[in-house]
């Protein structure tokens, strides 16, 4: 009684609906393929997705025919083909930022108790997207929309770290505004505040926009490793300490890396 009861839940996904299983098999071919530096052999490949290899021969003739795999013709070889890409850059046309990232927001409110942002990079400022407001009474609040500079906040210094030199150069052209007394307006201490980012994964904005404000900040990267925004929590600094800060950042970081998974992002090493 109890095999076909087992039968029947590993036909089911996780959230209880059936799988076709041809579909499951021919994704984990197309995902070995994505991971391979080389063109890969069918042996080899039968191995990795843990198929007969008469199986995997029927699975990539349809994936070759359909232009979505490509058989080398001196080697027998297979790689990912044409199709993919044109698959994937298609979901980048569709792919909504805010959409996707919501629920880490959420996830980044309630562990924090701190409002939460989600910023992506115009080419002078940040601009914010989304936010999920804190349950405090006192809380910081940015409308979708507003633009704030680079050089003096959480989300701006946790994109701008980790952006190509040439387009540092640009956004720290200067001049820059002092905010508060705290704010950076020297290139050099800039630049070595990035090196920290870089360093760190993280950054902090310690009242440098706005006085009484401590910011936590992450940078998420898409499937290019191209840094594409930054999701942050803020608060008074009475509740967002630096110890809170620095207890808060290895969650951050991982609640980031996560979004960046969701995004495409494929990384040996864990972020950056």
């Amino acid at each position: 009684m109890e095999g076909p009861k087992l039968s029947v839940e590993r036909r089911l996904s996780e959230r209880g609906r059936p799988k076709v299983q041809s579909v499951d098999r021919t994704l984990d071919v197309l995902e070995a393929l994505a991971t391979r530096r080389n063109a890969t052999g069918i042996s080899e490949l039968a191995t990795i997705v843990g198929l007969h290899v008469s199986t995997v021969h029927r699975l990539l003739a349809t994936l070759v025919d359909r232009g979505y795999v490509r058989q080398d013709p001196d080697t027998s070889r297979y790689h990912l083909g044409s199709r993919i890409f044109m698959l994937a850059s298609a979901a980048d046309v569709h792919l909504d930022l805010r959409l996707v990232a919501r629920p880490y927001l959420e996830r980044m409110m309630r562990t924090s108790g701190e409002t939460a942002n989600l910023v992506t990079a115009s080419e002078n400022e940040v601009v914010y997207l989304d936010q999920v407001a804190s349950m405090h009474l006192v809380k910081m609040f940015t409308a979708p929309g507003m633009r704030v500079p680079f050089y003096c906040t959480g989300t701006g210094k946790a994109i701008l770290a980790f952006k190509p030199e040439e387009f540092v150069a640009g956004a720290l052209r200067g001049p820059f505004k002092r905010f508060t007394p705290h704010t950076l307006t020297a290139r050099p201490a800039i630049e070595a505040e990035l090196a920290l980012i870089r360093r760190l994964g993280y950054s902090v904005d310690n009242e440098e926009m706005e006085e009484g404000v401590r910011c936590l900040a992450v940078p998420i990267f898409d499937r290019r490793h191209h840094v594409v925004g930054a999701i942050s929590v803020s608060g008074p600094t009475t509740r967002m300490t630096v110890d809170k800060v620095e207890r808060l950042a290895p969650n951050a970081r991982s609640i980031a890396e996560e979004l960046s998974r969701q995004l495409g992002f494929e990384a040996e090493s864990p972020i950056p």
